[in-house]
């Protein structure tokens, strides 16, 4: 993490690796130190205990200088040697402690590909902050945990708008539990500007609605409590839509998408896929050769889907994760983006 050390008369700047975000620290700062409640040194997720604390969390207080607010803290967790450039978010608070349940310990490390029965080392740490540029860290607590193989609930929020009536009908998930949610949702108005808001509940409650602190709503920042400010709005239209809410710097993007498929059976050209609002499904029949394909945004290889597992999830795309077909003929390809995680299905006709 690079830091900028602040004193009366002097500005000095210290460097070491963490973040790669820039930080003030105050010369007077106070780091928290960071414990757990009992030994996590190796642990073996169990299913009758899913709904037991993995461990409470405590530290003491960070302090950065006197007459400055109190800290607001932020606990992570990564894998252990990733240095935190990857951490998923396990709760924020101005306390000075965190309970952390067995079951989402269990769920954050399914989230992030360690395979059931096997052990994983993590770290664990904390990090203070007063605002988004004046912060410090503490120290790590180190654990090996072993997850159970479950269903997956990924942490959601909800999505209400012109679109739905102003229900939350719609959701966005986080996938890595890391407060960046994502979704795909069609959108239609009647209207080329399309308000919406977000919320961490299912409800209109004041504190947890999301919107846009500025009155034109494409600031493309977020505004959490008092109602979310403003709406958002999506303003190309009727379509389909990529949200993603980044909530732990607040910002949104909002992207407006046409799919397609793409492989060795049409030369890597682009073959249109039709959207059913009804089943909030993508899909096309068509004759394919043997080979590989993927899927991909407005005919742009920045957004495109493979599979690495071959298993019928979804994945980013890379070169050596397209999606096979075995042998030539008539199919029927399906991809939903509705929920999480994506998929997709093969059927032959």
């Amino acid at each position: 993490m690079k830091y900028k050390v602040l004193s009366i008369a002097l500005l000095t700047f210290v460097l070491t690796s963490c973040y790669d975000r820039e930080y003030f620290q105050l010369a007077e700062t106070v780091q928290p130190v960071l414990s757990s409640s009992e030994s996590i040194s190796d642990v073996v997720i169990e299913e009758d205990a899913l709904d037991q604390n993995f461990t409470v969390f405590s530290w003491t207080a960070a302090s950065f200088g006197d007459g400055l607010p109190d800290a607001e803290y932020a606990l992570r967790m990564d894998l252990a040697g990733n240095n935190f450039q990857n951490p998923i978010s396990l709760g924020r608070t101005k306390s000075l402690s965190i309970s952390v349940l067995n079951s989402r310990m269990n769920q954050n490390l399914l989230s992030i590909g360690i395979e059931p029965g096997n052990p994983a080392s993590i770290e664990f740490q904390l990090h203070a902050s007063i605002n988004p540029d004046v912060s410090t860290i503490s120290n790590i607590v180190t654990s090996t945990v072993t997850p159970l193989e479950v269903v997956i609930e990924y942490p959601t929020i909800y999505l209400a708008g012109d679109h739905n009536g102003w229900s939350f009908n719609d959701q966005l998930y986080s996938m890595r539990s890391d407060e960046i949610y994502e979704g795909f949702i069609y959108m239609d108005n009647g209207d080329n500007w399309i308000g919406f808001k977000m919320s961490y509940e299912p409800d209109w409650i004041e504190d947890l609605v999301i919107g846009d602190p500025d009155d034109s709503g494409t600031s493309g920042t977020l505004q959490v409590g008092n109602w979310g400010g403003s709406n958002i709005y999506a303003t190309e239209g009727p379509g389909y839509y990529r949200i993603r809410a980044n909530l732990v710097n607040n910002t949104i993007s909002i992207l407006k998408t046409e799919w397609a498929i793409t492989g060795d059976f049409n030369g890597w050209s682009f073959t249109p896929l039709v959207y059913d609002t009804d089943d909030k499904v993508w899909s096309a029949t068509i004759d394919m050769t043997a080979g590989g394909f993927k899927f991909i945004a407005n005919e742009d290889w920045s957004l495109v889907f493979g599979d690495d597992d071959l298993n019928g999830v979804l994945d980013p795309g890379r070169d050596d994760n397209n999606i096979q077909i075995t042998e030539d003929g008539n199919y029927t390809i399906i991809m939903d983006l509705s929920g999480a995680p994506y998929v997709y299905s093969i059927v032959k006709n």
